[in-house]
């Protein structure tokens, strides 16, 4: 959940948002399940002494959160076409990991900035020609 914090301003005096996160019930289970899976696959290919343990930590540590605005060609099955815009608000972009509809082991960080540079190229030119 998100608000305006009545007590920080920005460097032009504008009132910053303040962000509350925190972990859910599902978030927990998902966390043992991820955890016993991993042991899981480990012992299947091999691993022996596999000692899983699971820490909740704060959201945004040691994750990738992705998700929740699959990019794709087909607006029946996505969310963002292939410059992250929306498929049902023309003027809304998403230039975030939302559009990842899964993430590999390793930081998203570059394919997210490629992906923005890539919607700011096109946003730029649809405005240039009127489009948006």
């Amino acid at each position: 959940m998100a608000d305006i914090d009545p007590e920080v301003v920005d460097v032009y005096g504008i009132p910053v948002l303040r962000f509350n996160v925190s972990h859910g019930e599902n978030e927990a289970a998902m966390l043992g399940d991820a955890v016993s899976s991993a042991a899981e696959m480990m012992e299947a290919s091999g691993a022996r002494n596999i000692r899983p343990w699971k820490r909740a930590l704060p959201p945004g540590r040691v994750r990738h959160e992705v998700g929740i605005a699959r990019m794709g060609a087909n607006p029946k099955t996505a969310v963002l076409n292939q410059f992250q815009q929306s498929h049902d608000i023309p003027n809304l972009f998403v230039t975030d990991a939302s559009g990842f509809p899964s993430n590999p082991c390793q930081n998203p960080t570059l394919t997210i900035m490629a992906l923005c540079v890539r919607s700011c190229d096109h946003l730029m030119a649809e405005l240039k020609r009127g489009n948006l």
